[in-house]
């Protein structure tokens, strides 16, 4: 890690420890090439056929075990 603190110091644990299992693995997938690719192509391809947007998403969250909590 270049500049800053290491995640692994201990200072800088105490800044981790309000993270849930939620925020590591968004973290981890915002930092991911191989997911920023598929999710770039994914939106490439709902923006040519925005008809298919659902299907699209669905896939890609099957494809990185994704889920998202319902709306009420």
């Amino acid at each position: 890690m270049s500049g800053g603190t290491s995640w692994r110091s201990k200072d800088a644990s105490s800044e981790y420890l309000s993270h849930d299992y939620a925020d590591f693995a968004q973290e981890f997938l915002r930092r991911n090439v191989e997911y920023a690719e598929d999710y770039d192509a994914t939106q490439r391809r709902i923006s040519e056929r925005p008809t298919d947007a659902q299907s699209e998403q669905e896939g890609l969250a099957r494809r990185w075990g994704l889920s998202f909590p319902l709306s009420s």
